[in-house]
């Protein structure tokens, strides 16, 4: 869908689709810049968002990563420019976090009924559990220029915690390269703030976990953006209940259950939205303490990390440079 403006700002055009299993919207200001082609426009970006998903899909069976995922071999496998990109930083956050950002972690998410597969609703045995743990660890991984190895056979990739934040990584790029400077991307929640809207920053709400209990539209804070990225992970709508016991989709790797912490949603400030996507879902699992120490030794990232409380009310913690983006904490 194209909008050729509106009425409260005539200068901005706004784009938006299907991707990915959610949709995307681009809002972008050309008030002085040439008038765009918004349909050209809109069909390259489709055709960008549809390539791309051919490589990280784990829905599609043809897609590169699950041709890499079937392939029960330990010989090196050819990776397109775009799957490089996203392994090569996966593997940094990887470091980063002392593996708590792992995507090998996709037969854990199988079997919890988080993936591909479908919904399961019932916790696996625990020593499936156990099992599976021995095929799962992004140590197994080398990257060697334009390839990839696994040590281990079975051995599979998960990129959901990172493929949106490259998405609007890669829109970003195009838009730059028709020398469009002041625009917004969301997709599936993940968003790129590039320049201003007719001398404003773009301004992103950041909304309190809702999972259909509480009201909606209420948030934690309003924050201003410029050439930075925002994304958030949360386990407040993604889960399921059995015996009164909450099981959340964040999956720790080193134990191969889901946490159990009582974060509910973790919004990460980074300057490309692959790092933001990332660094979200690490801080879910790696937990408030050792999640905001990490983010604190980081340049030029911040966080925001709420957290329920036994009354059921939320509290938000933020990282020590992260007030200097809010517009206005409610």
């Amino acid at each position: 869908m194209i909008f050729l403006s509106c009425q409260a700002n005539p200068g901005v055009i706004v784009i938006s689709g299907n991707t990915m299993g959610t949709t995307y919207m681009i809002k972008i200001n050309h008030e002085h810049e040439e008038i765009l082609d918004a349909v050209v426009i809109k069909s390259k970006i489709d055709s960008i968002l549809v390539q791309f998903n051919h490589v990280v899909s784990t829905y599609e069976p043809d897609s590169e990563i699950s041709q890499f995922n079937i392939r029960k071999s330990t010989e090196s496998f050819l990776l397109s420019e775009t799957l490089k990109i996203i392994v090569q930083r996966s593997l940094r956050i990887y470091e980063l976090s002392n593996g708590a950002f792992d995507i090998t972690i996709h037969p854990m998410v199988k079997l919890w009924g988080f993936g591909s597969d479908g919904p399961k609703w019932s916790p696996p045995d625990d020593d499936i559990i156990q099992t599976l743990l021995s095929k799962i660890g992004s140590a197994g991984l080398t990257l060697d220029d334009d390839r990839l190895v696994k040590s281990h056979p079975d051995l599979e990739m998960d990129l959901s915690a990172v493929a949106k934040g490259y998405g609007v990584d890669i829109i970003t790029s195009y838009l730059h390269s028709l020398n469009y400077q002041d625009f917004m991307i969301e997709v599936g929640g993940e968003i790129y703030c590039s320049g201003d809207m007719s001398g404003k920053l773009w301004t992103i709400g950041i909304e309190l976990p809702n999972d259909g209990v509480l009201p909606e539209n209420k948030f934690a804070g309003i924050i201003s953006l410029e050439n930075k990225a925002l994304a958030t992970s949360g386990n407040y709508r993604n889960f399921f209940i059995k015996d009164n016991v909450r099981y959340s989709h964040t999956i720790d790797p080193e134990t191969g259950y889901p946490v159990t912490h009582n974060i509910s949603s973790v919004s990460v400030v980074a300057d490309e939205c692959i790092y933001a996507d990332a660094l979200a879902t690490a801080v879910m699992v790696m937990g408030s303490d050792k999640g905001m120490k990490m983010i604190e030794s980081m340049e030029g990232v911040e966080c925001l990390i709420i957290e329920e409380l036994a009354t059921g009310e939320f509290q938000t913690k933020p990282s020590s440079g992260f007030n200097r983006y809010i517009r206005n904490e409610r």
